[in-house]
């Protein structure tokens, strides 16, 4: 696809997100998610008042699994833009179902400049936007390199970081699955990340600082995730389902 063609795809996404209809199947679809979070995967929220920042702001999530979305969606308070493989915007039916979930398009195997724009322009207009700085699904305990994306988003913009460590997914719901199974889940948010007060240097250089603070704290929320599903698990689940708790400090 030309960068003509894509640039067109994408207005054509931002415009169907914004009508009444779309915005209406937004919300089903979160409450959806909400419900199947809380019932379902008993999921643990940690954190949960960094996702009412204000303003601006960029999710940068653990990424291991395609309930990862969903599932961070249901517990935000705010309507949340997320960056989505090309392939589910084929055919007309699946481009208006994924616009009006508050996707747009993004080409994975490479630097997709489009993507950007598109993500600068929802955060210019006071958006939240989930970018999974990982690029792609990981698998296991570490987080691997993160690409520059999220950190020049947030240069650009002036947007914080909140970082997510994730902690289930991968177990309930692992690549090639198509049937989620009902596995608990921790979410564990983490305090905004300034990018004016995080990054030193120029250009960059400065990205590449804040992109190695931002891998640094997702490390440390997933390791928090792991070790409180460990300890729910560990006491046979007596905790009370969908139990919030602080972010331990």
């Amino acid at each position: 696809m030309t960068i003509a063609a894509t640039r067109r795809l994408h207005r054509h996404v931002l415009r169907t997100a914004d009508r009444w209809a779309s915005l209406r199947v937004y919300w089903l679809c979160r409450n959806v998610g909400l419900l199947a979070s809380l019932f379902y995967f008993r999921i643990t929220v940690r954190g949960k008042e960094h996702l009412r920042t204000p303003g601006p702001a960029i999710l940068a999530p653990v990424h291991r699994s395609n309930l990862d979305v969903p599932l961070i969606a249901g517990h935000c308070p705010r309507r949340l833009r997320s960056l989505a493989k090309e392939a589910m915007f084929r055919g007309p039916v699946s481009r208006w179902f994924s616009a009006s979930i508050g996707a747009f398009p993004v080409q994975r195997d490479q630097p997709d400049r489009v993507a950007l724009e598109s993500a600068q322009r929802l955060l210019e207009r006071g958006e939240m936007v989930l970018v999974f700085p990982e690029g792609t699904r990981g698998s296991g305990p570490t987080i691997g390199d993160v690409h520059n994306g999220c950190s020049f988003l947030a240069t650009v913009t002036g947007a914080p970081v909140i970082p997510i460590g994730v902690a289930g997914t991968e177990e309930a719901m692992p690549p090639g699955a198509r049937i989620a199974r009902p596995r608990r889940v921790v979410v564990t948010v983490g305090e905004p990340i300034e990018p004016a007060k995080m990054a030193a240097g120029q250009g960059r250089q400065r990205r590449r600082a804040l992109s190695d603070h931002v891998r640094s704290e997702m490390q440390r929320l997933l390791d928090e995730s792991r070790e409180t599903l460990a300890s729910i698990s560990g006491a046979g689940g007596h905790r009370a389902s969908g139990a919030e708790t602080p972010i331990r400090r």
